[in-house]
């Protein structure tokens, strides 16, 4: 999933009036890039429906599924999905802006904020008390902040990931290292690492890479910086206070990059831009990554013919057990333009439910809440990708965390933004400790708050 950087308020309201006075001006809206029909055609009879779609080939697939089964469950609405490839959140912009947005949009759970604070999104709360679907939106914190703002139900839980630790077991079994299991602590996976680094025939082999196929962000650190229970802000949504000098955080970054790019543990810049090096392609023993991952390790879409030997576990636990895994919650809105809200939220409804939500397992997507990772996509996932311990999704999904959520007007979120990404760049150089660097980097992360909070308009949106 690509990550994409906050806008101001100035500049959203701007961008919309801009773009709306040339759309006047042409005559026409933004023409999408693709669009999605269901098998089952439209007459006069129907209201169409419009639905954006993130860009990725499988999503196409999967929402090719959803709206023939939805247009076969019933026959008053049409849709059409629309798919945005390339900059995908532009392009939803820049829909809102020529007055032409979708109906229905697709969206990760950190970014929608934005959109709801400039009333652009309509709450679905009196949607959900008159069907009587609440239980569809999990009473977890985490699922909270991702689906709610300001006490109103903006996002609807569609798909979403908890990142998990991926392990090789042929390496482990190389090394003779045992396998981590549910539970296993910090100073387990300290240990670990190093020994499962070793030169073979020539190829280094490495213990723990950052991510499976690029250098990772802020997200991934996450597990380990909360590991005992710390927080680098004094609060998840909206913080006032960047508190990154606390000691287990930096202890994490010090030795997730620091200590494992410099000493050798973890491929650094040079090794991954050279390619070739991941847990996809047996040259890493662990890996900290979400389901999305799948498809590179088994079945067709497999990095290797042969695939890998693996299995999952949640992140390594600390002093108090927690498991501060990213759970990642992506879903769908609804435009507050839409003239059909009725249809866009019957829609909604039916993806949520049991058929939409098979069909994003059968599509490779992980679902969003732990009942339906737990009873729908585990035993798709473990079959077609032949692993074993699917419950460590369903834990993560239930227990985990978002690194940041942040309304309009921030320019960092929970991939990361300036200063978060400058000084992730410094720490993955491995010229300095991760304390100086936190400490050169903890006043402009303090500087980003003061200036959003300064710029909240009183009413505190």
């Amino acid at each position: 999933m690509e990550r994409r950087a906050g806008m101001t308020r100035r500049g959203f309201i701007g961008a919309a009036g801009m773009g709306a006075a040339a759309a006047a001006a042409s005559g026409c809206g933004v023409i999408p890039d693709g669009t999605i029909e269901g098998f089952v055609p439209a007459t006069s009879k129907h209201t169409r429906i419009r639905l954006s779609v993130w860009g990725d080939v499988s999503d196409a697939a999967i929402y090719e599924k959803i709206l023939n089964a939805w247009h076969q469950s019933q026959d008053t609405y049409r849709a059409k999905a629309e798919q945005y490839t390339g900059d995908y959140y532009a392009k939803v912009l820049a829909n809102f802006a020529g007055g032409i947005p979708a109906d229905v949009m697709y969206i990760q759970g950190w970014m929608w904020q934005p959109y709801a604070e400039s009333r652009v999104l309509h709450p679905l709360d009196e949607f959900i008390e008159r069907d009587g679907v609440r239980e569809r939106w999990p009473n977890i914190e985490n699922f909270t902040w991702n689906t709610r703002w300001k006490n109103q139900t903006y996002m609807a839980p569609v798909d979403g990931g908890s990142l998990v630790m991926y392990y090789n077991k042929d390496l482990f079994d190389k090394r003779r290292v045992p396998y981590p299991r549910p539970g296993w602590t910090w100073e387990e996976f300290q240990q670990m690492v190093p020994e499962l680094t070793f030169t073979e025939g020539g190829k280094k082999y490495y213990g723990w890479a950052q991510a499976g196929g690029f250098l990772g962000a802020y997200g991934r650190a996450v597990p380990f910086m909360r590991r005992n229970g710390e927080v680098e802000w004094d609060r998840v949504v909206e913080p006032t206070k960047a508190m990154w000098n606390q000691p287990d955080i930096v202890s994490a970054l010090q030795f997730t990059l620091c200590d494992a790019i410099s000493k050798g543990w973890s491929p650094g810049p040079s090794a991954i831009q050279g390619g070739g090096i991941s847990f996809a392609t047996g040259r890493v023993a662990m890996v900290l990554e979400g389901p999305w991952y799948l498809p590179n390790l088994y079945g067709p879409l497999a990095t290797t013919k042969a695939g890998i030997n693996y299995d999952v576990v949640p992140p390594p636990a600390g002093t108090g057990g927690g498991n501060y895994s990213y759970a990642h919650i992506h879903g769908h809105v609804m435009a507050a333009q839409s003239t059909h809200k009725e249809g866009a939220w019957e829609l909604i409804k039916f993806i949520t439910g049991d058929v939409g939500q098979r069909i994003i397992a059968e599509g490779a997507r992980m679902c969003a809440t732990p009942t339906n990772v737990e009873r729908i996509w585990a035993p798709i996932a473990g079959r077609d990708f032949r692993f074993d311990n699917t419950d460590a999704f369903v834990v993560s999904q239930r227990e985990g965390t978002t690194p940041l959520v942040m309304g309009e007007g921030s320019p960092i979120n929970a991939y990361g933004g300036e200063p978060l990404d400058s000084m992730w760049t410094a720490l993955q150089s491995g010229q300095r400790s991760a304390a100086e660097i936190v400490e050169q980097y903890q006043p402009a992360l303090q500087r980003v708050l003061d200036r959003y909070w300064a710029e909240r308009e009183p009413s505190g949106n």
